[in-house]
């Protein structure tokens, strides 16, 4: 597809969409260091411990860093023999990882990177976009290096490698080892990954105790820091006296405390073998709770207000940043004698005889000058009035007065409903919050509307559409419009508009109107005129019980009368099917538009004739011909049959022999009945075949102790066969069949026929074949000078040949043979087989035996 200049952005958009979707399905995070269901956890760790991967809360971190394992890079290439742009976009699934190495990272796009962690995955996430030049055309493909189209999901089993590569410092995905990644599999760019060397150490219980120390303690939490300690695989923290939870890094923040309260800590480390003892008890007391504050303005004045801190002795309020101002017993202040359209900043904290809370957030405010209300009437309608006024800062609510009487709002609109068409209102407003009210506003006076008409429009033609409506009091006279233009002008109720098309659509709308006042529009009302006669009407298609009218649309036209035999139908569109006619007969049909107006006139009258009814085909198969057959058809005077795709006959007879055909070959045909003026559909296509030959140079062409392979020429034009084994009769498809599972030293007859659609062929000569002797299982047994061959007794055997170094050295009726005179040390190899006077078995497996020293 050709790209036009905004592919590229509009696919980097693309790119963000096909990562926050699947991020909101969860393909964020990570998964453990093997193939196994994921548990929460260390994933992979540096020696020392001071870079960790792990896995908590459902969250992949890296030293407390969140990981999310998605990567894009996306650039625009300078050179004009490659992509002029690409985009590739790789998202993983936390349980599609595989392994987790931690090391050094050094490649062309990222430089050395000293601590990242390298995780494998079995399958990736991919959406990949590169625009080229062709024939000076930017061209878009989703194609990836590999021709994969995306976006997909790419497995191993279709890429090399499927590496993400994670900064332990930041937790950031910085690059994709895989050859998906084009700067890889163009070998334009290298990497190397050096992964950290093991430390051998011997598992045992972490002995060393942490050292604890507490900081950044505020109203509600803490954070504990301790060292790293060798062997841990965790950490346990111990709050108050209960196991609070467990870390898997030196550091632990606990946001569920209470203001104003002491907790006792202490830190153990643990692995699978057990855990250290628990550090020494670390006490430490949260501060005051942080104070909550508000700020009211008035003209002038801002009044600061905060929440009551339990505990508090007094509260230290400090302004733009000067000395803090200690407010005793109260909460709170007045900062008064303000100059208009200033910025100040608030903000407060407790203290207690032995403690103090946070401060509070800082609030700036803008200081408001006297009220000036800009009160003013934005709307009227018929029976309502809408007016607007300022916003102020600062303030909680308004009061709006309307002819005497007062309403509370909170916004800077409102609108008045239940007034009376045509008269005066009067409005003024004040502001007012927690503490006080302002000054009334200068009243505004407001007028509604003239009552609007309620309009009627009928068609009275094709030309022209009358318009009535109800008189409105008080008004002088009205203007009428018509799409979307104003017409003209009436004193009475009742107005036409003239020199109309027919079928047209027009839209109307008027208004009431005095010397001082005015209504609102009406509604829009539509009318179309009466729609034009229809021309064009046809018979397009026939068959024995239907017929198929066509005729030209009609402008404004809604549906059409349709007059079949006297008959009349309401129909849609320009096309209708009749069905349920008799065969071979005349129908007088007619028709006329209509819509919401109106009808137009009769069309003229068009004659429709439904075919013959059509033959219902049969055929009977021979080896070279096909017989067909069919029922009589009323009125029909004879009958054409086509073969193949070609008319073959003509024929006033009810059947017909197709003959001198090859064996095993399908032919096509149909038929239709036919008079001087008048003929049926074409029959039903019948699919017919000859029957197959018979099958030649069927033979055995294998034979063991237990199975007979037989085989034979395919036969033209056969679906299948029937292959009779001993007098039982298997269907087989190809040209060979293999009859398994017979006993050893019996025999089995065999005879086969072809078969398709049509039929069988005659029964082959029946042939035989006998199944080997059963094969022995020979042992041989050493001396310095001979060697021992023994067997069990095979079945129906007489005899038994045997064969050593290549050459048979004897034939015997027992079940043990002694091969001597051999010298010490040498190595010689047997088999044997099993004899009577009309069959043999296989020769035995090779059996090498060495003699003694």
């Amino acid at each position: 597809m050709v790209a036009g200049k905004k592919g590229f952005y509009l696919f980097t958009v693309r790119i963000l969409v096909f990562m926050l979707v699947l991020g909101q399905l969860g393909v964020y995070g990570g998964s453990r260091a093997s193939a196994l269901e994921v548990h929460e956890g260390v994933l992979a760790s540096s020696n020392d411990s001071n870079y960790v991967l792990y896995l908590q809360d459902g969250k992949l971190k890296s030293n407390a860093n969140p990981v999310e394992l998605m990567w894009n890079r996306s650039e625009s290439v300078s050179n004009a023999t490659k992509p002029t742009a690409r985009s590739q976009a790789i998202l993983g699934l936390v349980n599609d990882i595989s392994e987790v190495s931690y090391g050094t990272y050094q490649s062309h796009y990222t430089g050395e990177v000293k601590h990242a962690f390298l995780v494998e995955f079995s399958k990736l996430h991919e959406d990949y976009f590169q625009v080229e030049i062709v024939n000076g055309e930017s061209v878009i493909s989703r194609n990836d290096p590999l021709g994969l189209v995306t976006p997909t999901s790419v497995s191993k089993t279709e890429a090399e490698l499927l590496n993400l590569v994670i900064n332990a410092e930041t937790g950031r995905v910085i690059d994709l080892i895989s050859n998906i990644n084009p700067y890889y599999h163009s070998n334009e760019e290298s990497y190397s990954f050096t992964p950290e060397i093991a430390g051998i150490k011997e598992p045992s219980v972490p002995t060393e105790i942490p050292t604890v120390e507490i900081t950044n303690v505020d109203d509600r939490s803490a954070e504990l820091n301790w060292n790293i300690v060798n062997q841990a695989t965790a950490y346990e923290i111990e709050v108050n006296g209960s196991l609070k939870g467990q870390s898997y890094i030196n550091r632990w923040i606990d946001n569920s405390l209470n203001p104003n309260s002491k907790y006792d800590f202490r830190v153990r480390a643990v692995n699978s073998f057990g855990a250290s003892e628990w550090s020494e008890t670390y006490s430490v007391t949260t501060l005051l709770e942080k104070p909550s504050l508000d700020i009211f303005p008035i003209a002038k004045k801002n009044t600061v207000q905060w929440s009551t801190v339990a505990g508090a002795d007094f509260y230290l309020l400090q302004i733009d940043n000067n000395e803090p101002i200690q407010v005793n017993n109260a909460t709170t202040y007045e900062h008064v004698s303000l100059i208009p359209g200033y910025f100040h900043t608030y903000k407060v904290k407790a203290i207690s005889a032995d403690n103090e809370s946070p401060w509070s957030n800082t609030l700036t405010q803008l200081t408001v000058s006297d009220y000036e209300s800009g009160l003013k009437i934005v709307d009227t309608k018929v029976n309502q009035i809408k007016v607007s006024w300022q916003s102020v800062s600062g303030t909680t609510g308004y009061e709006l007065e309307i002819d005497g009487k007062s309403v509370a709002l909170s916004g800077t609109s409102y609108t008045k409903t239940g007034l009376t068409p045509d008269t005066q209102h009067t409005f003024r407003i004040r502001t007012k919050n927690k503490l006080e009210v302002g000054s009334w506003s200068d009243p505004v006076l407001g007028l509604t509307q003239l009552a609007t008409p309620v309009l009627k429009v009928s068609s009275l033609s094709s030309q022209e559409t009358e318009l009535f409506w109800p008189l409105v009091k008080g008004a002088s006279y009205y203007e009428i419009e018509m799409d979307g233009v104003v017409v003209g002008r009436s004193i009475d109720p009742t107005y036409i508009v003239r020199e109309l098309n027919p079928g047209e659509s027009h839209k109307y709308r008027i208004r009431a109107l005095s010397d001082t006042n005015e209504s609102a529009w009406t509604g829009i009302v539509t009318q179309v005129t009466h729609p034009d006669d229809v021309f064009g009407l046809n018979v397009s298609a026939a068959s024995n019980k239907s017929l198929t009218l066509k005729w030209n649309a009609v402008k404004g036209a809604t549906a059409y009368d349709l007059k079949l035999d006297g008959v009349v139908l309401s129909v849609s569109g320009t096309s209708y099917v009749k069905n349920n006619l008799l065969p071979d007969t005349d129908y007088i049909v007619q028709i006329r538009s209509k819509n919401a107006a109106g009808t137009s006139s009769w069309s003229s009258i068009v004659i429709g004739k439904t075919l013959l009814n059509t033959p219902v085909v049969k055929s009977e198969s021979g080896e070279k011909q096909i017989d067909l057959s069919w029922s009589s058809i009323v009125g029909a005077s004879h009958y054409e049959i086509e073969a193949d795709g070609i008319v073959v006959d003509l024929t006033n007879e009810t059947q017909y022999t197709h003959k001198a055909l090859a064996e095993g070959k399908t032919h096509k045909y149909r038929v239709r009945a036919v008079t001087d003026s008048n003929h049926s559909e074409w029959s039903t296509l019948v699919s017919s075949s000859t029957l197959p030959g018979s099958v030649n140079d069927f033979k055995v062409s294998t034979v063991t102790n237990a199975s007979i392979t037989l085989n034979w020429v395919p036969v033209p034009g056969a679906t299948g066969y029937d292959l009779e084994v001993d007098g039982k009769r298997i269907l087989v498809t190809g040209s060979a069949y293999t009859k398994s599972g017979l006993a050893s030293d019996t025999n089995h007859t065999f005879r086969i026929r072809s078969k398709n659609a049509a039929g069988t062929s005659a029964w082959s000569e029946e042939i035989s074949a006998l199944t080997q002797i059963a094969k022995p299982v020979l042992k041989g047994t050493p001396t310095k000078t001979s060697v021992t061959l023994s067997w069990a007794v095979v079945p129906n055997a007489t005899s038994y040949e045997i064969e050593a170094d290549g050459v048979v050295v004897g034939v015997t009726n027992e079940q043990v043979y002694v091969h001597s005179e051999l010298s010490t040390l040498s190595t010689h190899k047997y088999r044997i087989r099993a004899l009577n006077s009309s069959n043999a078995s296989s020769w035995s497996t090779m059996v090498s035996v060495r003699t003694l020293k």
